[in-house]
């Protein structure tokens, strides 16, 4: 299920937040909190400079997170509320099947000749 999730969202980026592809319904999570992004199916969370920080859960403890790899099954913090970058992508999926106009990655194909 995960490297399906993971390749159906690949070359996508995404932002989390109250006003984010991916929703935070939580006053603590800032309108444009992270930025989620699938590179070679790998995933790279980056804070997007967020007023109460993006955290890891590491042997118990919060870690203060700015942005790197995450491993999908990785628990984080936004806002107030618990997550994994699974259960982000489960709601990014939601809103790929809705309207993914702006989660479109921009490919330039170099190998073609300028026309002039």
């Amino acid at each position: 299920m995960s490297n399906n999730l993971i390749r159906l969202v690949e070359g996508r980026t995404f932002v989390i937040g109250r006003e984010g592809h991916i929703f935070i319904n939580s006053i603590t999570a800032s309108k444009r909190h992270a930025e989620l992004k699938i590179i070679d199916g790998r995933t790279y969370l980056r804070d997007l400079n967020s007023t109460n920080g993006t955290y890891l859960l590491k042997n118990n403890h919060l870690v203060y997170f700015d942005e790197g790899y995450v491993n999908p099954l990785q628990p984080l913090l936004i806002g107030d509320q618990k997550h994994t970058i699974l259960s982000l992508l489960a709601i990014a999926s939601d809103f790929i099947a809705s309207d993914d106009s702006p989660t479109q990655a921009n490919f330039v194909n170099r190998t073609e000749k300028s026309r002039g």
